[in-house]
């Protein structure tokens, strides 16, 4: 008996020597991955509070404005006309030598979203077309050396960031590319673009050459591409423009993971600067999605930093014959719902061939700066509230030891009795616009609160919720290799 208890105390004290072992191997795994994160959400810190930016797609392709030969471009974002029309690469090269963007001005478009609320510009330094939007060396395919206009408007945009405290982010297209030679090409098929006769032959050619449909796209591969162009420009917008916040990468076709591997080292030298997942996929996953013309599920992004980006209109590039634009109460509503999900929205323009942003465009975007100054309160700086009740939207934010919730009400309730389910204990309810006080009682529905009998604001009336307690944190960790599919289709969400 007494042997039998000696050995169950050896066992035990076996136990215990094991898991202290486990503890004193694992503690500096565990406390590298603590760090690794404390390092990651500090990085993240301004992008998370921001919640709203604007997405610039300008380029020489607003010359033609979705129109080729006389016909409208049949299917796509107007900034892939050279693409899905085929246009020859020579042909194309001498419309892009006439682009003189005289009425660009860098000032108006950074006032411009800073009065619409938002917080940060990523602007398209070069799209698929090849054409860069600011001085190289590496291509003279660029807006100061292949044009009448001179001007290196990636440098005056981020000087006028500058001077307006905006966050300045780049789109920079690393793999496709459609006139220099040996980008990459995604292959679309002749009748996306417009009714050319030729285009049985046209589509067999492109089937046959990786998406090419000219000889000069040809003339070199695409490593060669990339260490010629594509690396190059990359440290060029690094260095040349003082501080940027984003890289934001599209399509990685052709891209090995030793060529984004390239890229990453580049990028590593700037610790700071934030990317999203298109580098390379799916090793490369970036630190936050991006969720295409679309507001996501919520368990697709459950647990992720993530932005949606879309169009005011149908159209990522200037498209002259654009007649589907999402209406103020669309956006905004678009917007509340993103930042209940936890995420940003990064709303697009295009400018036209001399640089003017669609009346359109500018309206929208006055307006959500209108409900902005009213209700971003509810917006920035709030993350997700994991509840979706039928009325409208629900953000929250960490107050001085207890949590905020922002009920933004969309359809207001006729008998002025909104209910919230939910057991919460509440300090105070108000109404965000004029701070008035609201009178709750808790039901077994859930809390009733007693609104005006008329909302506020016709596209979303916000309630301020202050509960007597701390909701648990909203864990965020590192992006993973899950993500949502590129989409190079008319967006009409």
């Amino acid at each position: 008996m007494k042997r039998n208890i000696s050995m169950q105390n050896e066992g035990k004290i076996g136990k215990v020597i094991r898991f202290l072992l486990f503890m004193i191997l694992s503690c500096p795994c565990l406390f590298a991955q603590a760090q690794e994160q404390a390092v990651y959400d500090k990085k993240m810190e301004w992008w998370r509070e921001a919640r709203f930016g604007m997405f610039i797609h300008w380029g020489p392709y607003s010359l033609y404005g979705g129109v080729y030969n006389g016909f409208n471009q049949h299917r796509g974002g107007a900034e892939w006309i050279m693409n899905r029309c085929k246009i020859p690469v020579a042909e194309y090269r001498a419309r892009a030598s006439k682009f003189n963007p005289v009425k660009f001005d860098a000032e108006a478009i950074v006032c411009m979203a800073k009065d619409a609320g938002m917080k940060y510009i990523v602007f398209t330094t070069k799209h698929h077309d090849g054409f860069a939007m600011f001085k190289s060396h590496a291509s003279e395919f660029n807006i100061v050396d292949y044009t009448p206009y001179k001007k290196d408007i990636v440098a005056a945009l981020a000087e006028a960031c500058r001077r307006h405290d905006m966050k300045l982010g780049f789109y920079y297209s690393q793999s496709q590319d459609w006139c220099n030679a040996g980008g990459a090409t995604a292959r679309k098929l002749m009748w996306e673009g417009w009714p050319n006769p030729d285009s049985v032959r046209i589509n067999h050619f492109t089937e046959t050459h990786r998406g090419a449909w000219d000889c000069l796209q040809l003339d070199a591969t695409f490593e060669e591409y990339f260490y010629r162009v594509s690396l190059p420009q990359i440290k060029e917008l690094l260095t040349n423009y003082g501080d940027i916040s984003v890289i934001w990468w599209d399509t990685p076709i052709s891209v090995s993971d030793k060529l984004a591997d390239e890229m990453k080292k580049e990028l590593d030298k700037y610790p700071h600067i934030i990317t999203n997942d298109r580098l390379k996929r799916p090793n490369f996953p970036g630190d936050y999605k991006t969720p295409e013309g679309l507001v996501p599920k919520v368990e697709d992004v459950e647990g992720v930093d993530w932005e949606t980006c879309m169009n005011i209109g149908s159209s990522w590039g200037f498209r002259s014959w654009d007649n589907n634009w999402k209406t103020s109460e669309t956006l905004i509503r678009n917007l509340i719902t993103i930042a209940a999900r936890g995420g940003n929205y990064l709303l697009n323009i295009g400018p036209d061939a001399e640089g003017v942003v669609p009346d359109e465009a500018v309206s929208r975007l006055h307006d959500m700066g209108q409900w902005l100054k009213v209700n971003g309160e509810a917006i920035y700086g709030t993350e997700r509230s994991f509840l979706m009740p039928i009325w409208g939207e629900c953000t929250r934010k960490r107050g001085k030891g207890n949590t905020i919730l922002y009920l933004c009400v969309f359809d207001w309730p006729k008998d002025g009795k909104l209910v919230f389910e939910g057991n919460y204990k509440v300090k105070k309810a108000s109404m965000l616009h004029d701070g008035s006080l609201l009178i709750i009682r808790k039901t077994p529905q859930g809390i009733v609160i007693d609104v005006p009998v008329s909302a506020p604001d016709k596209v979303a009336s916000t309630i301020k919720l202050e509960l007597n307690e701390k909701l648990p944190s909203v864990k965020i960790k590192s992006n993973t290799a899950k993500y949502f599919e590129i989409v190079d289709a008319d967006s009409t969400t």
